[in-house]
């Protein structure tokens, strides 16, 4: 039997509604995103803004904008129903940041909407409501000039959308990442915002970008920003970057904003990339706040639902105009003695004898803990001279492991060596000669071929599995500071500091809040100097607000562990001496999993002789 024909029929209003609203509304945080830019478009001065259950159960917005007539309320969740554009042609000279009419009919469709709005200062407003798409002609109410917005119960009516929601820790920090980016752009707005009933914002107006920035990001951080200004006919430039310095891995802050508008564009961001890549090394980016003036008719804001990408008519130009600009300011900035050392130089200065590698070490730095490994090895010291040669061993220097018991146990499972698997089994024992690269990779010799070895990634293997091990005994060995060191964090990064502070105190921190978005940290984690306590809680941070990170590893154990590592390991830069280097390698070759770092990159990669011998055809 022949299958039934499928006739084309038109789709209901219903269906219609709920397909535009997943193309505009991806999470709470998307219906913040619209709410806020309807009342910035409004002229509001101040926008208060109250978030519960990550935004599910409440998105409320507040202004003192110019206001809706009854007329108004009656077609504002109409879709496609604007007071931003009139004809087609506008749609190539937008001003303001909303302008297609969808978000508000979108939002509706999708929750339980209450809109009340006056545009005058007698007290007398309208409220329209409604649900899952249904409307309710407006009626009075008392309101003074501004709008206020409830958006309760999103997508109470789509329960499939909330499957592929993120955690309500991820939806929250979006939510605060949104208001940031949203605040920089507009310092002369008062913003306040409530999350669960904690206050967490409360911007009060600044003159300038910077100061914003300062409010957002702190004193510190604004303070050392390199300012970029530049005006051709067609466009003008503002760009805040941090120096190289200040550069890292996983940066907090790389915004664009066009026309006041936050977005992405690519010619940028690659332009901004390749006018630092002389500054810093590939594995560093730089924290940006660009800020883009042009005139709307040489670009396209109507190229994505949600206005996240925004299209310029001649990329080519664009590219040459901020790549100039930036080097240009940069170049006249930099006290080139100190700026070109890498990121983190300042901080990772190496000890005289000892630094901790996840062993258990006895000096005056890290404390006394662990026990003694007896047999000092001998090993010897290589160098070479200015013109590459390799001169006799120097004098032989010892080194004494010291492992807590579960080492104690991997280590006697390894009979004191470095293990591999197959036929390099054994190759390593006490005594090996080792070499740093660049000081990022240690090259060491075993018994058919060459070892190299990133001595960050092998240093947080080893601390990671420290790190689980005394979540799961839920203490570690901590050290007392003789005065506590405070740290002025931004608002997502200090709720974070909040909703975590078990794990930053398994891992051996002692953090108290201080004083609004400030910690104080009495205690910090046995091995750690207290000169690093800034840098590694900075990069912890980080890491944990970092979206893509949070996608490789799901597992909140894991998650924290492999940021406490990547917060306290060595770093790429920092020299070792061989005793170092010798503790690092024990010590990764005593890990349940050497071979990789808690990201999945390799720690390990093993050059045969034969692969050797093939490279220089012997």
């Amino acid at each position: 039997m022949a299958p039934k024909k499928n006739h084309i029929e038109l789709l209901s209003g219903e269906v219609i509604e709920k397909i535009a609203a997943g193309e505009v509304i991806e999470r709470p945080s998307s219906v913040l995103k619209e709410l806020l830019e309807n009342s910035i478009d409004a002229g509001a001065h101040k926008i208060e803004i109250s978030i519960d259950d990550a935004g599910f159960a409440l998105v409320r917005v507040a202004d003192d904008g110019h206001g809706m007539t009854s007329d108004d309320l009656s077609k504002c969740l109409i879709r496609y129903a604007t007071s931003k554009i009139e004809y087609s042609d506008d749609l190539f000279a937008v001003n303001t940041l909303g302008f297609r009419g969808e978000a508000l009919a979108s939002i509706a469709a999708v929750s339980r909407l209450e809109l009340v709005s006056s545009d005058t200062d007698d007290g007398l407003g309208y409220v329209v409501k409604a649900e899952g798409g249904r409307k309710d002609p407006p009626e009075p109410a008392s309101h003074i000039r501004g709008t206020t917005i409830e958006v309760r119960d999103l997508f109470y009516n789509v329960p499939a959308r909330k499957k592929f929601m993120k955690s309500r820790k991820a939806e929250k920090m979006n939510i605060h990442k949104l208001i940031e980016q949203v605040a920089v752009a507009c310092p002369a707005v008062h913003f306040k915002a409530v999350l669960d009933g904690k206050p967490v914002f409360d911007l009060s107006p600044v003159e300038s970008p910077r100061m914003r920035i300062a409010q957002i990001a702190g004193t510190g951080f604004a303070r050392d920003l390199i300012e970029c200004r530049n005006t051709t006919p067609q466009m003008g430039l503002v760009l805040f970057i941090t120096p190289p310095r200040h550069a890292s891995a996983r940066p907090r802050y790389q915004n664009l904003y066009v026309n006041l508008r936050r977005t992405n564009n690519d010619t940028v961001a690659y332009a901004i990339k390749e006018a630092y890549s002389r500054f810093i090394t590939s594995q560093y980016r730089p924290a940006y706040f660009c800020f883009l003036d042009i005139d709307p008719s040489m670009i396209d804001v109507n190229v994505h639902p949600t206005k996240k990408l925004v299209k310029f008519d001649d990329d080519k130009s664009l590219f040459s105009f901020v790549y100039s600009s930036l080097q240009s300011a940069v170049n006249g900035t930099l006290d080139y003695q100190n700026e070109m050392k890498p990121p983190g130089h300042e901080l990772y200065q190496p000890s005289t004898r000892h630094q901790h590698f996840g062993v258990r070490e006895e000096s005056a730095l890290f404390g006394k803990t662990g026990s003694t490994q007896p047999g000092p090895p001998q090993f010897s010291t290589i160098s070479v001279d200015a013109d590459g040669a390799i001169p006799h061993p120097q004098t032989s220097l010892q080194f004494d492991y010291k492992f807590d018991s579960r080492e104690k146990q991997l280590e006697q499972k390894a009979d004191n060596s470095i293990q591999l698997s197959g036929d390099e089994t054994g190759a390593f024992h006490d005594l090996i000669s080792c070499y740093q690269i660049h000081e990022t990779y240690i090259l060491a010799q075993i018994k058919n071929g060459i070892l190299l070895i990133d001595q960050h990634a092998a240093h947080e293997r080893v601390i990671y599995e420290q790190a689980l091990a005394d979540l799961r005994k839920e203490r570690t060995e901590s050290q007392q500071l003789l005065f506590p060191i405070t740290l002025e964090l931004t608002a997502a990064e200090k709720a974070l500091v909040d909703s975590s502070i078990e794990y930053f105190r398994a891992f051996g921190y002692d953090i108290q809040s201080f004083s609004g978005n400030t910690i104080a940290v009495a205690a910090i984690p046995a091995f750690l100097k207290d000169s690093l306590v800034e840098y590694s809680l900075r990069t912890m941070t980080e890491y944990l607000l970092d979206e893509n990170d949070s996608k490789r590893i799901s597992e909140p154990e894991k998650r924290y562990a492999s940021a406490f590592a990547c917060g306290t390991a060595v770093r790429a830069g920092q020299k070792l001496d061989q005793e170092e280097m010798n503790g690092l390698l024990n010590s990764l070759f005593a890990a349940e999993n050497p071979y990789t770092c808690p990201h999945g990159r390799p720690t390990v990669v093993r050059i045969s002789m034969n692969e050797l011998s093939r490279r220089f055809l012997r």
